[in-house]
């Protein structure tokens, strides 16, 4: 125990964690936080949707059962009669015919064929100070909640599973047994894309990171030639035991510290309202192959999330082991990278669960990007073993 404590110390150098802290500042600002910008935008029909079902959630609870459906058309009245009331504040709009929703409908119909730099402007001055998309997004909700309900499918489940399983026949009977169920959930988009996308380049970072943190670790001692050193006690020669199990313990404790990082604004977002929501949702595009919960969702990301960084620990070690300076380190971590981070993560955590998934879009098998995960981490950790083992047999 002391020598593991004596590696960890030796992972954690201040210098480095600052570092990596530093880039990781930037990647949050490029990639994750971008997807969590807009969540509750009014001007984005992913924000409109949003607070449409947050208002569903605290009225009807995690679905919508057909008696409630009924409510939905006077909430439409109330959305239009406001909309009426905003365009007529807008200065031309009564000029152009625009007094309500169904005559703003008839003149965006009139200027299909073009618009000249008034009219984009009354058009963009509509647009931007009513409430057009929420009245948009209630239509649609309703329009495709009453096509689900008639045991039909909605043009947006239909149209997005064709485009995403090789083996259609799977995901045809994932489609039909959900609309046999009459799972009336409404999940908003926003849940569901954000998390998706947060979680993608999570994980590409919490893998970068551990690379980063792990690559000097064998390499270090190498080069202050201290391993002749610990070979000439019993206990010392057991010392790569501990350092591998150090690297392996320092990619999760990496991950924990990252989590405490970046899911604070994931979690300001006021997503977790949607915890027990079903993932199944009358407007949602991305369709999953399980019955899961928003929140069971977001436990499975971070945990492939946890896989993925222990198996990129692996490897890094490993890797470690068989450099004799920092250069030869870095001539094999940069290839690492981009295998991990512009392959194998992406290829994983993109769509994982749902119908976007390229591992099931490859085997046409739900759950496969659990099973690729877990491979990655049992490959790292053979490696590992491996590595022990050719040490044993090695004289200095």
């Amino acid at each position: 125990m002391v020598l593991l404590k004596w590696e960890l110390k030796k992972i954690w150098r201040p210098g480095l964690l600052l570092a990596i802290a530093l880039i990781g500042l930037v990647f949050y600002d490029a990639r994750p936080g971008f997807y969590l910008e807009y969540f509750w935008d009014s001007s984005d029909w992913w924000g409109v949707q949003a607070q449409l079902s947050s208002g569903w959630l605290e009225a009807y609870g995690t679905t919508m059962e057909p008696e409630e459906r009924a409510q939905l058309d006077g909430q439409l009245a109330e959305l239009e009669a406001q909309f009426a009331q905003q365009v007529a504040e807008i200065p031309g709009a009564a000029e152009a015919g625009i007094t309500d929703y169904e005559s703003y409908l008839d003149w965006d119909a009139a200027h299909q064929n073009g618009l000249t730099e008034e009219e984009h402007q009354l058009g963009f001055a509509v647009y931007s100070n009513t409430n057009l998309n929420m009245v948009e997004s209630l239509m649609e909700f309703m329009e495709n909640y009453d096509t689900l309900a008639e045991g039909e499918e909605p043009e947006i489940w239909g149209g997005r599973v064709g485009e995403y399983s090789p083996a259609h026949q799977p995901s045809i009977r994932r489609v039909e047994e959900v609309r046999a169920a009459g799972v009336f959930g409404f999940l908003p988009s926003a849940a569901i894309n954000s998390a998706d996308n947060f979680f993608h380049y999570f994980a590409i970072w919490c893998v970068f990171s551990a690379v980063l943190l792990l690559s000097p670790t064998l390499v270090r001692d190498q080069l202050r030639r201290t391993r002749a050193m610990q070979w000439t006690s019993r206990r010392g020669r057991g010392v790569l035991n501990a350092q591998m199990g150090a690297a392996l313990l320092s990619g999760v404790l990496l991950t924990l510290l990252n989590c405490a990082v970046y899911l604070g604004p994931f979690l300001a977002t006021g997503a977790l309202r949607f915890w027990e929501c079903s993932l199944i949702s009358v407007w949602n595009a991305e369709f999953p192959w399980f019955d899961w919960t928003y929140g069971q969702y977001l436990l499975i990301l971070l945990g492939l999330t946890f896989l993925l960084t222990l198996a990129a620990s692996g490897f890094t070690v490993v890797l470690s082991q068989f450099s004799g300076s920092y250069v030869a380190m870095l001539l094999k971590a940069i290839p690492l990278i981009f295998v991990l981070c512009w392959g194998i993560v992406p290829w994983i955590m993109a769509g994982a669960g749902l119908f976007s998934g390229r591992p099931v879009r490859l085997t046409g098998l739900p759950g496969t990007e659990s099973v690729c995960a877990a491979l990655s981490v049992l490959l790292a950790v053979v490696l590992c073993l491996l590595t022990l083992r050719r040490q044993k047999r090695v004289e200095l």
